[in-house]
Formats: C-alpha cells, structure tokens, sequence
C-alpha cells in the first residue's frame, strides 16, 4: 500500500474551487514537497481547465503515480427523467476518462449520483439505477478500449441511489472486476454507522481505491468527516490489517482538511501503519 494525496483539499493552495491550469501543477509540485509519489486529481470539477499534457510532465518530472477522480456528483431526481442530466453526467465521465488517458492514469473513479436532501424515493431511485448502469455501460467501453480501470465510490446509502453494502455490491457485480472495481470511502462509510470490517470483506478483490480521513459518528458529515488522522475515531492500524486480509495493495488516498502540518502528520502515521 502507498498513501496518496487528493488534490485541492481546503486551504491547501488557496479557500476553494474552482482552480486553474497552472494551479493544479502547483498543487503536484507542492505534494511532491510534503514527500507523496502519488497523487489523485480530482474532483475533476474543481477545476476550470485541465492541461493534461503539462499535467503529464510534472508527474513524470516527479515520477509520481496518479490517478483521476471525476466526482461527478448529480442529481439523481433529475438524472433519472431527464435526458439533459443523463447526458451531463455522460460528458463528465467521459471528460475524466479522456484525461486519464491523457496524463497515463490508469484508473478513473467517480460517484453515485444523490437525491436532495428528504427526497430520495425508491422507485425513482430504481429508475436512476437502470439508466446508471446503462450509462457505465457505454463508458466502461470507452475506458476499456483504452486500458483505463473504472473505480464506482462506495456511497451505498440514501440519499445516494443504493440502498445498503449488498445493493451497492450486486450493481458493481453486474460489471467484469477487470473492467469495474470500488472506491472505498472509508471514512463517510464510518460517519455513517457501517462497520469498515464487513465493507472491506464485502468488497474484496474489487477494491481499487480507498479514500482516507479520519471522522467521528455525529450526525453533521461535514463536521465529522475529512479530519486529519488521530483527530477522530477510526482505528487505522485495524483498517490496515483488515486491507492487508484481502491482499489490497492500492492506494490510500488522503483526503482531508487541514494545514501542511496536519497533511505531513497524517501521511507519516498511515506510512508508520503500513510498514
């Protein structure tokens, strides 16, 4: 296992997105300075532009890993009837597949889409599932003929459009492993009252990815969720054993807010972990 840095966190570069062309190659010079080889840009939409042959260079100048996460949040109300939301979440797919090929990412990850707040509904829910898969469906193609592996991000439960481990796992079954793995988000599964240990065994060797930051289980995620390591309640050093018992040998993306201090502090433990 590697740990990875997740571009852009809050106050890393500057308050927030969106972030331009050059900024995002300060962002991987800078991460190369607090000492990581592996880098994930993303979410893509927090960036205006994307120069991905530049992009390229600075990793290769660094010989550093990366790989892309698009997000791609949308709205799933919307993107269950109409064909305008359907074609958004498309093109931004499809945009991430396209600069992974283009800084030699070998992995593209990406989200759900969400219900509003109080609105999601099981059968537009159902709906949404059906054009999702029809929709990865086209852009597994797309990523396959390029030797590009999709990750889905394991937000399993409403107001995501999957209902629980099992409902998020039987949709990623219905894709080849070689072509559609998981993105584990372990610290909003956490936040969210899921034990870690049955996500990690349920996923198993579909496991591409796993996004990193400490949390507690209050009820407000944006306060609980995304601390600097030690500063919550997830035992990490069982998490790596349990990741180790599955023979996963990816990344663990750091994804949190905080100062470079508190980056440098939570990337050190997670290596001390490691080793």
């Amino acid at each position: 296992m590697r740990v990875a840095l997740h571009s852009a966190p809050k106050g890393f570069l500057k308050p927030g997105p969106p972030y331009d062309a050059v900024e995002l190659l300060d962002l991987v010079e800078k991460a190369d300075g607090l000492g990581f080889k592996c880098f994930q840009i993303g979410p893509t939409s927090s960036f205006a532009k994307i120069d991905g042959e530049s992009l390229r260079a600075v990793f290769d100048k660094y010989s550093m890993e990366r790989n892309v996460h698009v997000g791609g949040l949308c709205d799933a109300e919307r993107f269950a009837v109409s064909e305008e939301e359907f074609c958004k979440a498309g093109k931004d797919l499809r945009r991430g597949i396209e600069l992974s090929k283009q800084v030699s990412s070998p992995l593209v990850s990406f989200h759900p889409s969400l219900f509003k707040p109080k609105h999601w509904d099981e059968r537009l829910s159902s709906k949404a599932k059906t054009r999702f898969i029809k929709l990865i469906k086209e852009e597994v193609r797309f990523a396959s003929d390029m030797g590009i592996k999709m990750a889905l991000e394991s937000f399993c439960y409403p107001p995501f459009i999957f209902n629980g481990l099992n409902d998020f796992v039987r949709f990623v079954s219905s894709f080849p492993s070689t072509k559609l793995g998981i993105l584990l988000e372990a610290g909003h599964l956490y936040q969210a009252g899921f034990n870690l240990d049955k996500a990690v065994q349920t996923f198993g060797d579909r496991l591409l990815d796993v996004h990193v930051h400490d949390a507690t289980q209050q009820k407000d995620f944006k306060k609980a969720t995304h601390l600097p390591i030690g500063k919550g309640t997830i035992d990490f050093s069982h998490l790596v054993r349990m990741l180790r018992g599955v023979r996963y040998e990816g990344w663990l993306t750091l994804e949190i807010q905080g100062s470079d201090r508190e980056i440098i502090e939570s990337r050190e433990r997670l290596e001390g972990l490691i080793k």
